[in-house]
């Protein structure tokens, strides 16, 4: 009998052995498994994360890009505006000092040729007593009679010149003479500031 309940108690704990180690493998298992899946998400998520850093990046480097772009091209634009309206002050400036009475009397001169017309002239109020006096020594045998001369207020510098009953007149002012010149030179100069030009 004792040794039957021996026999009893070996297999009962044979058995208990059997099944605790078949729990331990199981809760190894899922153990190993849980521990994979974590394994698992954490790399997702850190693909994720890097993914989500970069994309930020290349948006922040593109943005980054664009801005600068955009303030160069606003910088060339207001360097652009500066050099015109340099230029212009220039050519003014210039044009104040070339357009001298003796230098308008050529160019009327060069204007009626050997015609002798009847001219109506429009000068600025600073030229005007120059101009009258001009026309009434220097070039009066040139011309039919003495031209009309009316002060024109709206320009500082030059002349126009128009014939007697035309009303179209020859305009040798200081602005149209800059805006011609500033629309010959503006354009090259303008491409001097544009990115990627020859120099």
């Amino acid at each position: 009998m004792a040794q039957e309940l021996q026999g009893l108690l070996e297999r009962i704990q044979e058995e208990g052995v059997k099944k605790a180690d078949g729990e331990k493998e199981r809760i190894i298992s899922e153990a190993k498994a849980e521990a994979a899946k974590i394994l698992n998400n954490a790399k997702t998520e850190a693909a994720n994360i890097t993914k989500k850093a970069e994309d930020d990046a290349t948006a922040l480097e593109a943005r980054a890009k664009a801005a600068i772009q955009q303030a160069s091209r606003d910088i060339i634009l207001t360097l652009k505006d500066d050099l015109k309206k340099r230029l212009e002050k220039i050519i003014k400036t210039s044009l104040a000092e070339t357009m001298t009475a003796d230098f308008m009397g050529k160019i009327i001169l060069a204007m009626v040729k050997d015609q002798k017309p009847s001219l109506e002239l429009c000068v600025s109020a600073q030229d005007a007593d120059k101009m009258a006096q001009l026309c009434q020594s220097g070039i009066a045998a040139d011309l039919k009679k003495n031209p009309e001369i009316s002060i024109g207020n709206d320009f500082s510098a030059g002349l126009k010149i128009g014939f007697e009953g035309d009303d179209v007149f020859f305009d040798f002012t200081d602005d149209a003479l800059a805006d011609l010149i500033c629309s010959f030179i503006g354009p090259r100069l303008a491409a001097l500031l544009e990115p990627g030009k020859d120099k």
